[in-house]
């Protein structure tokens, strides 16, 4: 039996979709996300709002927060921004944008995956998640009955899938949509040829590359709700070819508890690996794996990584090599995810936004070589979790896209 399953899933019309469609939730900060839901009350925005979006003196209304949502998604139905499809159907979804070094281009394919539990190898897994992210997503997707941004998942690709995609890409699109540097194409799969498309995709093992918290928080909707499963037994993801993923770092910005000099620090650094200084923030970056960059007291530096704590495919990382060699004894970062002296600003967002942040506060930048597909599949497969965002996707699915409505699906028993 495949893996993947058609639903009766909606599209955004292409003349909604500048209007709707956002990029992903965590790529605003909560004053842009403030300011882009008030001016514009059809923005998705306005349905995948928590708690850091409201003042502080309502973050205890979680039932308030969950119903504002609500109300939003409903707004979007009675202004009729989304193209309904009434039979079960695959979507193609590829996506574009301009790098540096060229266009980058990746299509995958759009439909509902079971909800699994950590020991299904199915669908695997390499972070961590946060239980009270978690849960609030669980209620979120329950309370406002739909959702739209789905989980990415990588698979590793061969011909005939391959084919069988470029073939039905042939037909016409759905949607063409630009939007904020991302281009966007889908087409609809239905009938046989989506049977086929499912078919060929068959129980291959799939990789989680971004949403571990949606498929967590799909599992906990499931278990709160397993007498009565329906809809919530699947959840919606878009599988990617391996072949095609742009993996880009997330960095690092450490805050020193002892609040140590810039000098002191640097010699601190001194005592766990190589270091030396550079003249700019791309000479410090690395080009290879084995080292980082280190911005500090305004100077650029690079640092040779100590070598992996032990022989686990998640050792061998360099993230793991930084979290275990240099943060942990130099800095005394012991939970990367929940530590309050640690956050990360991803590449896309450039170096001089490192910079900036770092000078603000003092903090000390770390500049990360990307991991590869390969070496995530790898850590997967071992059954072994990464530090925390230890990679960054791109370009990521746009939410407000596609929209999965649970009791569309009860009413057309799709699942």
């Amino acid at each position: 039996m495949s893996v993947l399953h058609p639903f009766p899933g909606l599209v955004v019309h292409s003349e909604w979709a500048e209007r709707v469609t956002t990029g992903p939730y965590d790529a605003y900060s909560p004053d842009e996300r403030a300011a882009l839901s008030e001016a514009n009350p059809y923005s998705f925005l306005n349905v995948t709002r928590s708690m850091e979006d409201v003042p502080e003196e309502r973050r205890h209304d979680v039932d308030g927060l969950l119903g504002e949502c609500a109300e939003a998604m409903d707004r979007l139905y009675d202004v009729g921004a989304y193209r309904s499809f009434e039979d079960p159907a695959l979507f193609l979804y590829r996506l574009e944008v301009d790098r540096p070094d060229g266009r980058h281009s990746q299509t995958g394919i759009m439909g509902l995956v079971p909800v699994v539990g950590d020991l299904d190898h199915r669908i695997l897994r390499h972070e961590e998640v946060r239980p009270d992210r978690t849960e609030l997503m669980a209620r979120h997707l329950v309370t406002v009955g739909a959702s739209s941004s789905p989980i990415s998942l990588a698979y590793r690709a061969d011909a005939d899938l391959d084919a069988e995609v470029a073939r039905c890409c042939a037909a016409e699109p759905v949607l063409v949509s630009a939007s904020e540097g991302v281009d966007q194409v889908v087409w609809a799969v239905t009938g046989p040829d989506a049977e086929h498309l499912a078919d060929l995709v068959g129980d291959r093992t799939l990789y989680v590359t971004d949403g571990h918290h949606r498929l967590a928080a799909a599992a906990h909707a499931l278990q709160a709700n397993e007498d009565t499963p329906g809809p919530l037994a699947w959840t919606q993801a878009v599988l990617f070819p391996d072949q095609e993923m742009l993996v880009l770092p997330f960095h690092r910005r450490v805050g020193d508890a002892r609040r140590r000099s810039p000098g002191d620090l640097l010699e601190a650094l001194r005592t766990v690996g190589s270091i030396e200084e550079r003249d700019s923030a791309e000479a410090a970056r690395p080009d290879l794996p084995g080292r980082v960059g280190v911005y500090l007291g305004g100077r650029w530096y690079s640092l040779v990584l100590p070598e992996a704590a032990g022989d686990r495919a998640v050792d061998l990382l360099d993230v793991a090599r930084l979290q275990d060699g240099v943060l942990g004894p130099v800095f005394g970062i012991i939970d990367p995810g929940r530590d309050p002296m640690i956050d990360y600003v991803p590449d896309p967002a450039g170096l001089d936004a490192l910079v900036g942040r770092c000078d603000e506060d003092g903090r000390v930048g770390f500049v990360t070589h990307p991991l590869s597909v390969t070496e995530l599949m790898a850590v997967a497969d071992a059954g072994e979790l990464m530090p925390p965002k230890s990679s960054y996707f791109e370009p990521k699915p746009r939410s407000g896209v596609f929209l999965r409505r649970l009791d569309r699906e009860v009413n057309s028993g799709a699942v």
